[in-house]
């Protein structure tokens, strides 16, 4: 039986769930990359390094759907919004980069779900195992995620979860 994938509701609103995987020990990450890129697949691939905890993405991808409903989305689709949103830069190009899978062989897959849900179809065409998201700290890079969201110099790593989440959030009216 293999490991079912993190479910959420996002704004009652939209209408519309996240649903999240976790896959390790993937082969064929230079073919969901292109994928992703040219719009075959109707996905955001994210780096697990980069990810504390399983409410960043959900976070990110809130805010993403609903930008894209209110016509206020920086990026061109809803899925690097994700990856733009999850990012402290307001830098595209960076964002996309920073938390976006390059040759890593472990991948977040972040589906938006409203009436339909290709979501299995993806997974299926993903030459990787899939792992629980309760695994997801082992695959978190805790030095690169203070890096990245500039809190090296955090004396404790108790509220790590809610910083990142306020500086993600905050992005668009704070320079971190």
């Amino acid at each position: 039986m293999s490991p079912e994938p993190y479910t959420c509701a996002l704004d009652p609103k939209t209408e519309t769930r996240v649903k999240i995987y976790l896959m390790r020990d993937v082969k064929n990450v230079e073919t969901i990359r292109s994928n992703v890129i040219d719009g075959t697949w109707k996905c955001a691939v994210i780096k697990p390094s980069l990810i504390l905890d399983i409410l960043q993405v959900v976070v990110a991808a809130n805010r993403a759907i609903l930008s894209e409903r209110s016509n206020t989305m920086v990026t061109k689709t809803v899925y690097s919004e994700i990856l733009y949103n999850l990012s402290l830069t307001k830098n595209i190009s960076q964002s996309l980069s920073k938390f976006g899978v390059e040759k890593d062989n472990s991948v977040l897959i972040c589906f938006l779900v409203n009436e339909t849900d290709e979501s299995e179809d993806i997974i299926n065409a993903i030459e990787g195992d899939l792992c629980s998201l309760s695994e997801l700290n082992k695959f978190t890079n805790l030095k690169d995620v203070k890096s990245v969201y500039k809190l090296n110099n955090l004396k404790s790593d108790l509220d790590l979860l809610d910083v990142i989440i306020s500086r993600m959030v905050t992005k668009s009216f704070v320079s971190h």
